[in-house]
């Protein structure tokens, strides 16, 4: 009995021990496996960080040599961050596409190495600036054409070739952007002459179009889960035509989208010989007049011609008129005698985006308080346009920029105090006062050039 109760002791002391041993290993496995995901994890996280700190790299040269070039790293510069920390990146550049020295405004390459805890990734850009367009009282895209006595207050410039008639004023700077060569006639003091080595890059009345197509569609709804690519079609279907009214306030009706004669007919006539301070003319007395009220409007042919008139009410609001689409007719034309009147002053509260073809035409006496824009593209020729006439001796207070500005003539005064270029003042390599800042930025190329 003695033997075999020692010898059951003796089992289940072995057992216990197998036990104990089965447990130990079981958990060394674990904390094996814990400490081996662990590193995996860490080494996946270091090299997902290695990656991002490559790229802040690329940004942080990008924005260096875009507020001066002459900053730019043609040599490897090293960047803990944050401060104090394991992390780094490493950045230069080099000339695009064959390296070497890079000589700017060209293309360039920007290879970034970013490091955290001995893991490194490298990934490279090409990069090229990009021309900001600043504030101009007028700018010819492919063509800027001026004559007669006309008077530009504000900022002029052009992307191309100028021609400069009879005795025009430019009271303002005048730029030569990108290719654009020569000096005119004029421009007289105060205004100095300015060359831009890019051409300023304007956006197309279709990119502006479905900016806002984005912007109205921001009102109710998130913004990422749309985007538009209809140009100035989409305001064939998303427009306040339907809210046009007389000038007695009863509805008009626009029948394909032409604001033309056949929709001037039948309406009453401003009765009022005067505005509301009773002393000064109104010009709308006597005409047939069409009113548009705060919002967006769509015509295909705007002619607003002889005994009829054009009332933009932007006292409560902004008004814009989208002229188009590309590939058909439309245009605005306004001759003997057709007018606007508008009920506010403030310019930014009217925008005319000419998405068409045809001659964009502003002639007569009338005030004209917005601002002209006309350039669209490409056709199915990859052609640009949109071209402006300026005739008469009307007043244009705001901003008129066009692919071709072919006349600018008569006494005609557009008024819109701007330095053009971009940018604050400096001294030195630092761009002064109106010059244009060059943006640099991605060219649409990325490649990752190894990873450790």
């Amino acid at each position: 009995m003695g033997s075999s109760h020692k010898t059951q002791r003796g089992m289940a002391f072995i057992l216990a021990l197998v036990g104990v041993v089965v447990i130990s290993i079981l958990l060394a496995g674990i904390l094996l496996l814990v400490a081996s995901h662990l590193s995996l994890t860490h080494t996946n996280s270091c090299y997902a960080n290695a990656l991002n700190l490559a790229e802040a790299g690329i940004n942080w040269e990008l924005n260096k040599i875009s507020q001066n070039p002459a900053w730019a790293d043609a040599t490897p510069v090293t960047q803990v961050f944050p401060a104090g920390s394991n992390r780094s990146f490493r950045v230069h550049i080099e000339a695009y596409p064959s390296g070497g020295t890079w000589v700017p405004p060209g293309s360039f390459w920007v290879v970034s190495t970013g490091t955290v805890d001995g893991v490194s990734r490298t990934v490279r850009v090409v990069a090229r600036g990009y021309g900001l367009h600043g504030l101009y009282a007028l700018f010819g895209i492919d063509t800027l054409a001026v004559g007669g006595n006309a008077a530009i207050n504000g900022a002029t410039g052009t992307n191309g070739i100028v021609n400069v008639n009879g005795n025009p004023s430019f009271n303002g700077n005048f730029w030569y952007c990108g290719s654009a060569t020569g000096d005119p006639v004029m421009p007289i003091p105060p205004g100095e002459t300015f060359h831009s080595p890019l051409a300023v890059d304007w956006p197309t009345v279709d990119t502006l179009a479905n900016q806002r197509a984005l912007e109205m569609h921001q009102v109710v709804e998130a913004a990422m889960m749309y985007t538009y690519d209809e140009g100035v079609d989409f305001f064939k279907t998303h427009n306040n035509n339907g809210s046009i009214v007389d000038i007695a306030g009863d509805p008009v009706s626009i029948v394909g989208y032409k604001l033309d004669q056949a929709a001037f007919q039948q309406l009453p006539k401003d009765p009022n010989p005067y505005l509301e301070d009773g002393v000064t003319p109104n010009p709308l007395y006597g005409k047939n007049v069409i009113v548009l009220g705060p919002g967006d409007y769509y015509f295909e042919a705007m002619d607003v011609q002889g005994n009829n008139g054009l009332k933009i009410d932007t006292a409560g609001g902004v008004v814009n008129i989208w002229l188009g689409p590309a590939d058909r007719g439309g245009g605005m034309d306004f001759v003997n005698g057709g007018c606007m009147f508008f009920t506010s002053h403030d310019t930014s509260r009217f925008h005319l985006y000419q998405g068409s073809k045809r001659t964009l035409q502003l002639t007569g006496t009338m005030d004209f308080y917005g601002n002209v824009y006309a350039y669209n593209g490409p056709d199915k020729f990859g052609q640009y346009y949109g071209t402006i006439n300026i005739l008469g001796d009307g007043n244009i207070w705001g901003s008129v920029i066009g692919y071709d500005v072919d006349k600018t003539t008569g006494s005609a005064v557009i008024n819109f105090p701007s330095d053009g270029g971009m940018g604050p003042g400096g001294g030195g390599p630092t761009p002064g006062p109106g010059e244009p800042i060059l943006f640099y930025g991605f060219e649409q190329s990325w490649e990752e050039v190894n990873a450790a």
